[in-house]
């Protein structure tokens, strides 16, 4: 199953992200995966219909693009989407 994935810099930056987004997109909270990053461990997973809605959404995104990443996640790939 194909998802997207949203990494931080910061357990603050993720926290920031989590209250920011709590009403406007649906997502779990998980761990990131290793293969990604060693710093933060937590990211939001959303749905991989939810690309547009995730867009829309961090325009107004309270941290600095720099502390935050969305992956595409599919079974065969990890690819950056910002």
């Amino acid at each position: 199953m194909d998802y997207y994935l949203i990494t931080f810099s910061s357990t603050h930056a993720a926290m920031a992200a989590q209250k920011f987004l709590k009403d406007k997109i649906h997502f779990y909270v998980m761990p990131t995966l290793r293969e990604i990053s060693n710093s933060c461990g937590i990211s939001l997973k959303i749905n991989d219909s939810a690309y547009e809605e995730i867009m829309e959404a961090i325009k107004d995104f309270p941290i600095n693009h720099g502390m935050y990443k969305i992956y595409l996640i599919t079974p065969s790939e990890i690819k950056v989407m910002n």
